[in-house]
């Protein structure tokens, strides 16, 4: 071929292939691939029920690689889901296969998600969202399978910048994987598959490179290398992909930090972060052959590394048919004061009490766990060449275990521990393989007792050298229920003897009861005398404990049929407590004879070891004589009798909740729930105390809040409310006072103010009634302050028989004499009411019935007193009320017809009976029937109608006197002159009735001398005049069957007898000044 040509040829050709790339770069034009976009859509949504849209444009390219590229792609949620959308993605890119594409196959080639966000839920129904509805339900047979089906390949699949959001409503499960940028392959289902890139899960970085090989004759290969916090690692063998799969090779692992690796993995998981013990915190490092399927599990010959610890060892673990483990760890060195150190936590603030539950009864003990090698066979083995706790090697530690229906044998346990104590255990199997049983021997000898309990921290200072100098425990070995026990067991502790057991129970935590039984404990043997010389430690300044790891439960189960202290015995002593880390738990303490009494406690101490401990305990107590249990304690007697205390105490020494606590003594009993708080208590004394619930006196149910400083001079601030409050009750009963010899004055007792002397305070109580008797005041309110001896009442408001108090004063007992001064009204009493809550009843007489009501007003009440005695305040009472209101005196018909009866009767019959009467009255010679009528005409103008009160009352020296004092009758007035002297109690009282007809002398004239707890009364007719026409205008009834019996000496034949007075009942004239 010519040059010319070939030159032809070329171009013609260039121009071919120019021609084809122009046809290629204008065919996607060509080619309008949007106006699919409807028909996309509605197969979408008949296939899914759900809305698919395509915000953005669809575009071809056939260069340099065919490519079809979808923008803005949005696939709809389930209507009601927290995100509207399941599906976005910025854009979509397909490219298929060029090979597949020549030989006439359409496969994918590569597929690119760029930012695609992916919404995956389950609702609270637990239905998942990625469930379809298709929109019409198609019947269609199923298309026939093809002989020899194509491989399947889905090529390589890229996601950049991804988000894939995961949320379990029902289990409250909640992933979030952001900035995900993953490349993954997949050639075939049966491989291989590969998975390469990272993403922040919850926070947490994550890396990920996996490999599943094709299948080989020996299974898929598998490389896993994953980091997360720390660095996951495996290679080894997956037999095949499915269930019955076996997955086995080399698993490694190390961390900087195990609990930072356990974290994040937990956390990527969306768990919640568990409480993972501090020991964790150091470097880690695993390396073991791993052989894993659904049966059973097995780690062989692995190494691990914790910090400085090494151990190593084997484990498996039989899941099918039967539940089954066999393991060995073996240790040169392990330090458990390290462990302990970095396992104990800072104590955190102690928060306030909160305020106490009802009932008193606490935390009960939890039901004990069941081992966990009941139903489980086991075979484990654990050597430790040396273990340090204390400072100090625990060495040649041995355990051996064989579990095997429901029992447990030990083969092999031997350790030595500080201060030569040796322990030394075995038993084996044997009988029938189906129903196994136990036998061996038990020892723990330590001849160096006080070094073992001086390694232990245990202060044996206090106790005699020649105590606590050995101990030895041998019995004998069984099994039942999965726990290791120790029966028939021989106590020794220096010359004292005693029999017992050990439990071991492995539960979670793991549990160990010792069971110890005495017959008589000489206690005082071991309790050294103090020297006189010695002062009392000081208290220990609070400081911040770290806690201890929980660890096991330490049990002990003791009973002490005799216990001998302070040279008395304690009798009936059963004890049952555990330990765990911190906590002290006590199931059930109870001493039957401690002096003659009875004691029970049962709760928790917290913190038992720190200096701030935290109770939580219910107790009860019962002393038939306090006195006894005071002396055994070395305490002094005082006197209290029989004792009783129960209830519930909680918190700390600084913060102690109360429940439904209780005593009984002295004849007084306390009730109380709620919150004390005592700062300072732990450095020895309370700076302050602060109680906030109820209080029950003697019956009397107080609620609020008391509080009290201590430093320098105390303050007391009380806020209390009541429903029902009898002072009476608050102190008890006092004891009766001697009567002084015959003829001889009482002593007076001086007023003890020492109390209003040596505290300040605020005061306030409020009680929907107040009983003082013979008062019983409604809607009490007190508010009143004390400084420096001065008691001020800033008001003391009430209702009193139907009427209102309100008084206010000061109290002083800042000098030696008390001084009183108080100012106040009580208004709208209501006599009736008063009567009746002082006498019974506001009704006097029998035959004929007198009803005294009204209500009266005591306005600028002022009262003043001084002195250091009861007599002495009540001989210098001065001050004065103003009185008003108005008294009804009701009687019944019969009284209008007194004069009128007695003016018709015999008139000798009269004279007989009614002479020594009127002598006694200083009325001898009076017409008997001119004095009735004249007292007729009197009680006629005071009965049934209301007659005001008005006038003022002054005391001076201890002396009650009038001013202008009178009740204001129907057309007659009363005008009372009184001198009482409130000191020797008598009185000296005259009434002057008026009359208007002649108001120029007294009409009648009673007057009241002496005690006031019996006056002489006498009546006398005045020298007033009667009314004109006063006979006439009486009713004249004649004589009405019937009323000679009102008159005494008057029928019945009752001629010689006693005398009486003319009047059938009793004036009806309130003595106000008597009692």
């Amino acid at each position: 071929m010519t040059t010319t040509t070939r030159k032809r040829v070329l171009i013609g050709a260039g121009g071919v292939v120019a021609l084809l790339i122009v046809v290629l770069l204008a065919l996607p034009s060509l080619i309008d691939l949007n106006a699919r976009k409807p028909e996309i859509t509605a197969l979408v949504k008949k296939v899914t029920g759900r809305e698919l849209v395509i915000a953005g444009p669809i575009s071809l390219s056939i260069l340099p690689t065919p490519t079809v590229t979808l923008s803005g792609v949005k696939f709809f949620n389930v209507p009601g889901s927290k995100n509207p959308n399941m599906v976005e993605v910025r854009t979509v890119t397909v490219k298929p296969s060029l090979g597949a594409l020549l030989t006439g196959n359409v496969e994918v080639s590569e597929v690119t998600l760029v930012e695609p966000k992916i919404v995956l839920e389950i609702n609270a129904e637990g239905k998942p969202n990625w469930e379809f509805t298709p929109s019409v339900a198609e019947a269609r047979p199923a298309a026939p399978k093809p002989d020899s089906p194509r491989p399947l390949s889905l090529g390589r699949l890229t996601i950049e910048n991804g988000t894939l959001i995961f949320s379990d409503s029902k289990a409250g499960l909640s992933i979030v994987a952001e900035k995900a940028n993953f490349s993954a392959s997949v050639r075939s289902l049966d491989g291989p598959y590969s998975v390469v890139g990272s993403a922040t899960i919850n926070g947490a970085p994550l890396k990920l490179d996996l490999s599943v090989g094709a299948k080989a004759a020996d299974g898929h290969a598998v490389d896993l290398a994953l980091e997360a916090g720390g660095k996951l690692g495996f290679k080894g063998k997956l037999s095949e992909l499915g269930p019955n799969a076996r997955l086995s090779g080399i698993a490694s692992s190390s961390s900087d930090n195990l609990i930072g690796f356990a974290d994040t993995l937990i956390k990527m998981t969306g768990q919640p972060q568990p409480d993972l013990p501090p020991l964790l915190a150091g470097k880690f490092t695993f390396d073991g052959a791993i052989d894993a399927s659904q049966t059973a599990v097995s780690i062989r010959d692995f190494k691990l590394a914790l910090g400085q610890d090494n151990a190593g060892g084997s484990l498996t673990l039989t899941l099918k048919p039967s539940l089954a483990i066999e393991g060995k760890l073996a240790a040169d060195r392990l330090d458990l004061d390290r462990w302990l150190a970095a396992m104990a936590k800072p104590a955190a603030p102690q928060a306030a009490a909160p305020p106490p539950p009802a009932g008193a009864t606490a935390t009960p003990a939890p039901p004990a766990a069941p081992s966990l090698l009941a139903a489980i066979t086991a075979k484990l083995s654990f050597e430790i060449g040396e273990l340090v706790y204390n400072k100090q090697p625990v060495r040649n530690i041995a355990l051996e275990l064989d579990a095997r229906r429901g029992v447990v044998a030990v083969p092999k346990l031997t350790a030595t521990l500080p201060g030569d104590l040796v322990l030394q255990a075995k038993s084996t199997l044997s009988g029938d393989p189906n129903r196994p049983t136990v036998a061996g021997d038990f020892s723990l000898v330590g001849p160096k007792l006080r070094e073992t309990l001086a390694w232990l921290a245990v202060d044996v200072s206090s106790v005699p050298a020649n105590k606590l100098t050995r101990i030895s425990l041998k019995g004998r070995m069984s099994s039942d229920g999965g726990n290791v026990q120790v029966s028939d067991a021989v106590f020794e502790l220096d010359d004292l003897k005693g029999s017992g057991g050990i439990t071991v129970t492995f539960s979670v935590p793991l549990s160990v009861v010792m069971q110890v039984n005495l017959d008589t404990l000489d206690l005082d043997s071991y309790l050294a005398a103090a020297p006189a010389d010695k002062k009392p430690a000081a208290a220990a300044p609070a400081t911040t404990a770290a806690a201890r790891a929980a660890g096991p439960s330490i049990g002990l189960k003791a009973k002490i049929a005799r216990l001998i202290w302070n040279k008395d015995a304690i009798g009936g002593i059963d004890v049952d407590v555990a330990l765990r880390g911190d906590t002290l738990r006590l199931n059930d303490v109870k001493v039957s004879n401690l002096a003659g009494a009875r004691l029970a406690l049962r709760g928790t101490v917290v913190n038992y070891n720190a200096p701030q401990p935290r109770p939580d305990i219910a107790f009860n107590f019962e002393a038939p004589d306090m006195d006894r249990v005071l002396k055994l304690a070395g305490a002094t007697p005082a006197g209290l009798g029989a004792v009783t205390a129960s209830g519930g105490i909680a918190g700390s020494l600084e913060q102690v909740a109360l429940r439904e606590f209780a005593v009984n003594a002295a004849g007084q009993s306390l009730r109380a729930t709620g919150t004390l708080a005592l700062p300072g208590a732990a450095q020895g004394s309370p700076k302050s105390a602060a109680y906030k619930g109820n209080l029950t006196l003697n019956g009397q149910i107080l609620d609020g809040s008391i509080e009290a400083t201590f430093g320098g001079r105390p303050h007391i601030t009380a806020d209390l409310k009541a429903t029902v409050l009898d002072l009476d009750k608050i102190g008890g009963s006092a004891p009766a006072q001697r009567p002084p010899p015959r003829g001889q004055q009482a002593a007076a007792k001086d007023i003890e103010a020492g109390p209003l002397r040596s505290i300040d305070g605020n005061f306030k109580l409020v009680a929907a009634t107040l009983i003082s008797p013979p008062l019983r005041i409604g809607n009490a309110d007190l508010a009143a302050t004390l400084k420096d001896g001065v008691l001020t009442i800033s008001h003391f408001k009430g209702a009193l028989y139907g009427g209102s108090l309100d008084f206010s004063g000061v109290v002083n007992a800042s000098q030696p004499a008390l001084a009183v001064d108080l100012k106040g009204d009580a208004t709208g009493l209501l006599l009736g009411e008063m009567l009746r809550s002082t006498r019974g009843s506001n009704q006097f007489g029998s035959t004929i019935r007198v009803t005294i009501d009204g209500k009266l007003n005591a306005t600028g009440i002022a009262v003043r007193a001084g002195g250091t005695t009861a007599d002495q305040l009540r001989s210098s009472l001065a001050g004065g009320a103003n009185l008003s209101g108005h008294i009804f005196v009701g009687a019944d018909e019969a009284l209008r017809f007194i004069g009128g009866a007695l003016a018709g009767a015999a008139g000798g019959v009269i004279d007989n009976t009614l002479g020594t009467a009127l002598g006694i009255v200083g009325q001898r010679g009076l017409s008997p029937t001119a004095l009735l009528n004249a007292i007729q005409l009197v009680l006629n103008r005071f009965v049934n109608h209301d007659s005001p009160i008005s006038g003022h009352i002054d005391i001076a020296g201890g002396v009650l006197t009038d001013r202008g004092l009178a009740v204001q009758g129907n057309r007659a007035t009363a005008n009372i002159s009184t001198r009482t002297n409130l000191r020797e109690s008598t009185t000296d009282t005259t009434i002057n009735f008026m009359i208007v007809e002649d108001s120029s002398a007294p009409y009648i004239i009673t007057t009241a001398l002496g005690p006031l707890s019996s006056p002489s009364l006498n009546v006398t007719r005045g020298t007033a005049r009667d009314p004109a026409g006063m006979i006439s205008t009486l009713p004249g009834v004649g004589n009405i069957p019937g009323v000679g019996s009102l008159i005494p000496g008057q029928g019945g034949g009752q001629s010689g007898g006693q005398q009486r007075s003319p009047f059938p009942i009793p004036l009806p004239i309130p003595n106000i000044f008597g009692r």
